[in-house]
């Protein structure tokens, strides 16, 4: 017999979507700056700008693991979705 699959409810949708467009813009605005600032010093090539980028979605996944592993162990936690939701405000 096939486990039945659980609906996530709206607010932990809600919570874990804004964690990471949160996440995202920080990352994407940081990683300008670090290249602006680099290419200020020298030419960047194709190869460095990868993997100053690269380094830079792992920095973020690494800190959304703790959040995205609490989301995934307790689905139905309003509380835990309301918390990450006051994060961003």
């Amino acid at each position: 017999m096939a486990a039945q699959e659980e609906t996530e409810p709206a607010s932990v949708t809600r919570a874990r979507d804004r964690l990471y467009r949160e996440a995202e813009a920080v990352r994407s605005e940081q990683l300008e700056r670090a290249l602006s600032r680099l290419r200020a010093n020298g030419d960047l090539s194709d190869e460095q700008r990868a993997a100053v980028e690269q380094l830079s979605e792992r920095l973020v996944d690494g800190l959304l693991a703790a959040s995205r592993e609490r989301l995934r162990m307790s689905p139905g936690d309003a509380e835990v979705a309301r918390i990450l939701m006051e994060m961003f405000d």
